[in-house]
């Protein structure tokens, strides 16, 4: 446990007099609106949230705090984070999980509180090194091109060249447009392949520039990726990020699953392809090995394509995976034999021969990186062959659908112990915050599942008006979503009668694929007939792209999975109508979570009630929560599963919904 700080600290009470003077009626967040020519009115819910973050802070405790749509809460945490930052002169850490919140922050709340809070600070966002180009590869690229990339791929060797000359971050999201992957991954950062100041391009190096600019930062931006991969990385003493004892978790419900997904591993075939093709590719007699005019060692890399392909050929086939089974657990030690263990190994002996021997700094570094990857990928098989990562749940899965590709999968089936012991404790104060953290009013669920035993807990509401701006109507006479052929016709009917009702301008969450596309195929004629654009994940455009058009259309219809249900921010007309297929219970036989759930029954315990019925209030309630944005959004919210009325668990899902009319209607 983190000791409380004491009064004799000479900022104690200081960081909490300047928020709430930025924050209280008539202080400068007010002050700031008016400058800025627009009416801002104090909000009671942002300035008790603030002053909730201050005072964590100032005690060095750990803090959960839900606020509701609307409060501001990028404010509430920016404005003690930042003040903390030049009281303390220390760096703070911002965290999220969608990449339309680092925008927001980035892009407008920072430059108006730059503008406006009364103190200079700087922020930084900070991108993983595998997003910067590397100008010494880039050059070594180029010398060594006929020999290194395919002829079709060197043309864009001279389109980077080109960029890099006129770049200012030199990251790939800088790029008009992307190269191949392969051809980025030839030139960009990578771990262990940079000769710091030894190298030649370290003066107008991208990546060092920015981490001189962070250096410089009072305030880092990051996303929950890069913060989880640094923190696993941390645990084996190779982080990225600067220490930073003050952070916050934005979007925090997906703590667990991003923790979860970086503290566990994968391994896949292309994986093992893609760093054997920097060494040498087979069916075009180019790569690092031919440059050398290194052929025995070239024929090893060939020997490690060959097992690579038989191996996970033969994991597929013992899975039983195909379209239908798309994974499997292991609960043991998979009974294949390899001997690519073996092989890695002569292939990286050849590696470090030829190493060894060379002069060229430069193509030094690449058989360096080249080989530690080789030992990375080694790493992981023998522990996934082997089940040597503790308490964690192993799988294989299916994965893609043009090139189906069979992945290897371990996760720790808690993230808690793990997060208690490398985050919580290494820090002085965590704040996490989101709109959806509570369970049946109370946050003991979220802090349990992320491991802050010792924390600070607060909610404040949300200032909408949800009683006049919201409607939820549940349609009668649906039948049980298990009955698949009949809720699916019901569900058709439900969802065209709903959507003409708005003219569009509609959300159509779903929790399963299959489901999505058979109502897709039986709406599509009838909304082109009445000139709705139906936009369907899945079917071509990236999801940015589909939220673009959704927002610009007269009257679109948009069916959205997973990632549809959280993180996105539509506000106006555009979206007037959120429809909820089936109240969105995890696949009770998906790893993890059956893995989760089977430990809570170990235990004693319920699993329904203590774990599958949590998460899907969660997931219920960010699903609603992209109907109203703004104060003046106004529409409804139609259930379109029966069992919110018809099983006793239903009464937790609406009682978890904000207070609004609920209607029972017929179509």
């Amino acid at each position: 446990m983190i000791a409380p700080r004491t009064p004799e600290d000479e900022w104690t009470g200081k960081l909490r007099d300047q928020v709430d003077a930025f924050f209280r009626p008539g202080g400068g967040m007010e002050q700031a609106g008016a400058r800025e020519g627009f009416p801002f009115e104090a909000r009671p819910q942002q300035r008790a949230m603030a002053l909730a973050v201050a005072d964590a802070i100032e005690r060095g405790r750990h803090l959960a705090v839900e606020a509701g749509t609307g409060v501001g809460k990028s404010f509430a945490y920016l404005v003690p984070l930042i003040l903390a930052a030049k009281l303390k002169n220390v760096q703070v850490v911002v965290s999220t999980y969608t990449i339309g919140l680092q925008e927001q922050l980035i892009q407008k709340d920072i430059p108006f509180l730059q503008r406006h809070l009364g103190v200079e600070f700087k922020a930084v966002l900070v991108k993983g090194r595998g997003n910067y180009l590397c100008l010494r590869r880039l050059a070594r690229a180029e010398r060594m091109g006929g020999d290194l990339l395919r002829i079709d791929h060197e043309a864009e060797l001279a389109r980077i060249r080109a960029w890099s000359a006129r770049a200012v971050e030199g990251t790939l999201q800088e790029l008009p447009e992307h190269p191949h992957p392969e051809v980025w991954n030839a030139v960009n950062v990578e771990h262990g392949n940079c000769m710091g100041h030894k190298c030649p391009e370290y003066a107008p190096c991208f990546l060092f520039k920015a981490r001189r600019e962070i250096t410089g930062a009072d305030l880092l931006i990051v996303n929950h990726h890069l913060f989880f991969s640094d923190l696993a990385l941390r645990r084996e003493k190779a982080g990225i990020l600067p220490e930073c004892m003050i952070a916050v978790m934005d979007e925090a419900h997906m703590m667990e699953q991003v923790a979860g997904d970086h503290l566990g591993l994968r391994l896949s075939q292309y994986q093992f392809e893609h760093w054997l093709r920097r060494i040498y590719l087979p069916d075009t007699g180019k790569g690092l090995l031919a440059v050398l005019r290194k052929g025995e060692a070239a024929n090893a890399a060939v020997q490690v394509y060959e097992e690579v392909a038989r191996f996970f050929s033969a994991v597929r086939e013992w899975a039983g995976l195909s379209g239908e089974r798309r994974q499997r657990v292991a609960t043991d030690p998979i009974p294949v034999e390899t001997d690519l263990p073996e092989r890695i190994k002569r292939l990286n002996g050849f590696l470090r021969l030829i190493h060894d021997e060379q002069k060229d700094l430069d193509v030094r570094a690449e058989l360096a990186a080249a080989r530690r990857r080789g030992d990375e990928h080694l790493l992981s098989l023998d522990a996934f062959l082997r089940q040597t990562i503790g308490d964690s749940v192993y799988w294989i899965a299916l994965e893609g659908a043009r090139r189906p590709q069979t992945v290897l999968y371990s996760a720790p089936i808690e993230v808690a112990p793990l997060l208690e012991e490398h985050l919580f404790a290494q820090l002085d104060s965590v704040i996490m915050t989101s709109a959806t953290l509570a369970v049946e009013g109370r946050l003991d669920y979220f802090v349990n599942r992320v491991g802050a035993r010792e924390c600070d807990l607060e909610q404040v509401g949300s200032p909408f008006d949800y009683a006049r701006q919201m409607r939820i109507l549940i349609p009668n006479g649906m039948p049980d979503p298990n009955r698949t052929e009949e809720f699916t016709d019901a569900a058709t009917h439900a969802i065209r009668h709903f959507v003409q009702r708005t003219k569009g301008r509609a959300f159509v969450l779903f929790t399963a694929d299959r489901l999505m596309r058979a109502v897709a195929d039986r709406v599509r004629g009838a909304f082109a007939k009445a000139g709705l654009e139906l936009l369907v994940q899945g079917e071509g455009l990236p999801r940015t792209q589909m939220l673009d058009r959704f927002r610009n259309s007269a009257g679109a219809v948009l069916f959205g999975l997973d990632s549809f249900w959280m993180g996105v921010d539509v506000r106006g007309e555009a979206l007037s109508n959120v429809i909820i297929t089936k109240l969105p219970f995890a696949v009770p036989d998906e790893p993890v979570v059956k893995a989760r759930m089977d430990r809570i029954a170990e235990r004693g315990g319920d699993p329904f009630r203590e774990y599958s019925l949590p998460e899907a209030i969660l997931k219920f309630r960010q699903g609603v929560g992209r109907l109203i944005r703004s104060q003046t959004d106004e529409g409804i919210v139609v259930i379109l599963d029966p069992r919110i009325k018809s099983k006793w668990y239903g009464r937790q899902f609406l009682d978890s919904l904000p207070e609004c009319p609920i209607e029972r209607v017929d179509i």
